[in-house]
């Protein structure tokens, strides 16, 4: 009798153990939730900050029969995850003022900000391959650049030594202006990312001429990215 009875004890004890575990298993739930805002970037070709020199002239020495002084192109990135609009607008004007383009003349004439062409002197480079619509293989997107400001075809021809007819120039941009716009850019990533992007390439061109002595002229050209139409 006392091996039965202890057969049973044991029996017990494992038909309630089951029951025990199954209690510790019960379920439960978290919830989560955030939101991804219409985001735009522009940056240099390091992904750093924009703050390059758009354009260094140096001296406008007056030759004979000369070609436009035309420096280095500034390149830069731009992002976003909507339709997109880049604007350009002069700023900071010294030893210059903003006008139209110098024009034979009696009249004594001092640089001006139509003197000085300003356009996109390289396609627009697309073939990221985290660009929407770009890539290495077909391109389906489409970014417009308005009437004037395409130069990848060269500059304008300069005739009798004078300021050249630009299409544009940083007159056009004395308030800001659209000067690129197109669909979402990007289809991933971040602003680290090295594919993500479309590079686009803006120079600045003017004729040395006999304008009036200025010691230095300057000014700025500022670049926003934003939401499109």
């Amino acid at each position: 009798m006392k091996r039965i009875s202890i057969w049973m004890l044991v029996t017990a004890c494992f038909t309630i153990l089951p029951g025990v575990i199954l209690a510790q298993g019960l379920g439960g739930s978290g919830t989560y939730g955030g939101s991804i805002p219409a985001t735009f970037a522009i940056s240099n070709l390091t992904n750093g900050s924009l703050n390059t020199p758009l354009a260094t002239f140096g001296a406008l020495t007056v030759g004979k029969a000369q070609a436009l002084n035309a420096p280095t192109p500034l390149a830069f990135r731009l992002r976003s995850n909507a339709s997109y609009i880049l604007t350009a607008q002069i700023g900071a004007l010294v030893g210059m003022v903003d006008g139209t383009k110098s024009v034979p003349g009696n009249a004594d004439q001092a640089i001006q900000t139509g003197d000085i062409g300003i356009g996109f002197t390289t396609a627009v480079d697309q073939t990221g391959a985290s660009v929407s619509g770009g890539g290495s293989g077909t391109i389906t997107r489409v970014d417009v650049i308005p009437t004037g400001y395409d130069v990848t075809a060269g500059w304008p021809t300069v005739t009798n030594g004078d300021t050249p007819s630009f299409g544009a120039t940083l007159h056009s941009i004395a308030s800001a202006v659209t000067i690129l716009s197109g669909p979402r850019i990007s289809t991933c990533g971040d602003n680290s990312s090295t594919d993500n992007f479309l590079v686009v390439t803006m120079g600045l061109a003017t004729m040395p001429q006999y304008l009036t002595p200025a010691t230095t002229f300057s000014g700025t050209v500022t670049f926003t990215i934003a939401a499109g139409v």
